[in-house]
């Protein structure tokens, strides 16, 4: 399975460290951009150039084993004019190709073409392209993207057969081109107008003649779950010690920290090799009232937990090791200059 997220430059950088965070680094696929337009002068605002591309950004649930399927583009007028330049008995165009003392044909009409490249310049979005198009595809949806932009996605992404969910399903693009492509597909959208609005575009733009009430099902509720209702992560359970009450296992409380918190010290950020060199804390010293609780717990490594000693809050460690960090990098910068 693989999974794409549209965005653009004012957050990109921000949702790839989300997905990193989720997925895993190792499951990034590519960055895609969707060079969508070409500058105009009505298109300039402010003081900076003018935004034509948006980002897609790719992650696999397990890298390797996610289905890609190579893309090829046709070559440009000027790259057949520049290397097929010959023309056998047949009028086929064609190139040679020396690779030792062996002289090879490659014929233009048995090219695959170029190779999909991360950067995609010959998609446009709807108003960039001539008003016939554009009209016979637009909707009106504010946020539409053009169909050949999710055929391409789907394409290489999925094979015949397989399923394609788009959680905001808008206008129909995704569920569109999914029916052409010959994949099973679920639409999700927020909006109680978006199973009209799908079914009608499927019905103008897929076929007119399929009974659609027999093969695609609207539903207004969600459906029913199939995993017992349990949650997507452990859950934490909290619990308080009030006076008298029995002192929490250290244990047990590091257990749940984990699942918490993972395994980093809350201090500096430090992911050490084994759990047990991270110790359990006081988020709020006890000789600033804090009390033996799991809200209060955190876990730090030996070097926090010291400088943190009896006296610090968790967020004045913080600072101080912040602090720490810039005085070091100034200290570095100096002996550079010397």
């Amino acid at each position: 399975g693989s999974i794409y997220l549209h965005c653009d430059p004012t957050a990109s950088h921000y949702l790839k460290a989300m997905m990193d965070a989720i997925f895993g680094r190792r499951q990034f696929v590519s960055e895609i951009i969707w060079n969508y337009g070409t500058p105009s002068g009505g298109r300039v605002a402010g003081k900076r150039p003018v935004k034509t591309y948006e980002s897609l950004l790719v992650y696999a649930i397990d890298y390797g084993k996610h289905t890609y399927n190579i893309q090829y583009l046709p070559y440009s007028d000027k790259y057949i004019s520049e290397r097929f330049t010959h023309v056998d008995e047949d009028g086929r165009r064609y190139r040679t190709r020396k690779r030792g003392e062996v002289v090879t044909r490659q014929y233009l009409d048995e090219s695959l073409g170029v190779p999909l490249s991360n950067v995609w310049t010959d998609l446009k979005a709807l108003y960039a392209r001539h008003l016939v198009r554009r009209k016979k595809e637009e909707t009106g949806y504010p946020t539409q993207k053009p169909l050949d932009l999710y055929e391409r996605i789907v394409k290489a992404s999925s094979n015949p057969g397989d399923m394609v969910l788009d959680p905001f399903a808008g206008c129909a693009t995704t569920c569109v081109a999914a029916e052409q492509l010959g994949r099973q597909w679920i639409g999700v959208d927020i909006q109680e107008t978006a199973g009209p609005v799908i079914l009608e575009r499927l019905q103008k733009e897929v076929s007119e003649s399929m009974a659609w009430n027999d093969i695609v099902r609207v539903l207004r509720n969600a459906p029913e779950r199939t995993d017992d209702g349990e949650p997507v992560a452990p859950e934490l359970v909290v619990t308080s010690r009030k006076k008298n009450a029995p002192r929490i296992p250290v244990r047990e409380v590091r257990e749940q920290l984990l699942v918490r918190d993972g395994q980093r010290c809350q201090g500096c950020g430090w992911v050490p090799p084994y759990a047990d060199y991270l110790q359990v804390d006081h988020k709020r010293p006890k000789s600033r009232k804090g009390r033996d609780e799991m809200q209060n717990f955190a876990l730090l490594c030996d070097p926090c937990n010291r400088k943190k000693s009896n006296k610090l809050t968790l967020a004045e460690l913080r600072l101080a090791r912040v602090d720490e960090d810039r005085m070091d990098a100034e200290w570095w910068e100096d002996k550079r200059w010397e």
